[in-house]
């Protein structure tokens, strides 16, 4: 059955009001852009470099004691500090610098594969997540790499690396598994998750009686409502997610970035760029009802 052509009159409104409020979405990334531009604090820095110094002096990598909401602590996986114990014996500012570069040049990319995909929608999307990315390029922290290599890895054989990893830093990021499970791609799948519970494993390896598991001051419906409200967010999204998955829907992309969003007890607006993921997953790979592995 086809669709009806829309209206003349709409026909001829329609492009104007994407239009304006393309200018409109323009104009307030500008105003948040220059709003921030000069907080540059690299506060997520100090929370990598500071666990590889623990590290490098034989100290504790995870501190209890330390305030929820300070940037000193530290909530990745061990083999992250590892990573940043060689990065100590250079000048701190050149790290800050290069590390900085290297999530700028993620968030560029990101940024360049939703303007491709010359849809309102997209570029909309670009405008509104664009002084994040900013923000997160500014305290350093690894979420548009996270982002761009689930955005762009994925659906590559080297998926289920990614994805392991990412799930091992964030540990949310591994509801993107349920697009394998869209496709009955068994394989990948249960790969995503040894690679995961293998660069998990190293925290058997140090005292975990000093992680920090309050999650602090957040976005989340955990701090602004309850905890039973961010469970109840958290179970009943991601429930509707595994069923968009079992039933092969094209709508798991989005459904598992809208899980990924609400199922951390500690989010910031930031993670809305968890749907870039979604949205480039969407439109290059579409599942399929005969999708399979």
């Amino acid at each position: 059955m086809s669709v009806p052509p829309a209206p003349p009159t709409l026909q001829r409104v329609l492009p104007v009001l994407k239009r304006s409020m393309i200018a409109l979405l323009f104009g307030t990334m500008l105003i948040r852009v220059a709003l921030i531009a000069t907080d540059w604090n690299f506060g997520d820095v100090s929370a990598y470099w500071l666990a590889a110094e623990r590290l490098k002096h034989g100290e504790p990598l995870y501190l209890g004691s330390l305030n929820p909401d300070s940037y000193q602590v530290f909530r990745y996986a061990p083999w992250f500090a590892w990573l940043w114990v060689p990065l100590t014996y250079l000048p701190r500012w050149l790290v800050e610098i290069g590390w900085a570069a290297l999530l700028g040049i993620a968030s560029l990319w990101i940024l360049a594969g939703l303007v491709r995909l010359r849809s309102a929608a997209a570029t909309g999307l670009a405008l509104i997540i664009t002084p994040w990315l900013l923000s997160l390029v500014q305290v350093g922290n690894i979420q548009p790499l996270v982002v761009a290599a689930l955005a762009y890895g994925i659906s590559r054989r080297s998926g289920p690396i990614w994805l392991g990893a990412s799930a091992a830093l964030k540990v949310v990021p591994g509801l993107f598994a349920l697009v394998y499970v869209a496709r009955r791609q068994w394989r990948k799948l249960i790969l995503a998750v040894v690679c995961s519970a293998i660069l998990a494993s190293p925290f058997l390896l140090y005292d975990l009686s000093g992680y920090q598991t309050d999650p602090g001051r957040s976005v989340s419906l955990y701090y602004y409502v309850s905890p039973l409200a961010w469970l109840v967010g958290a179970v009943l999204s991601t429930l509707l997610a595994l069923v968009l998955a079992w039933r092969r829907s094209p709508y798991i992309w989005v459904a598992a970035a809208v899980a990924v969003m609400l199922a951390g007890p500690r989010t910031h607006v930031t993670y809305a760029t968890y749907l870039v993921v979604g949205l480039l997953g969407a439109t290059r790979d579409r599942i399929r009802p005969d999708a399979h592995g």
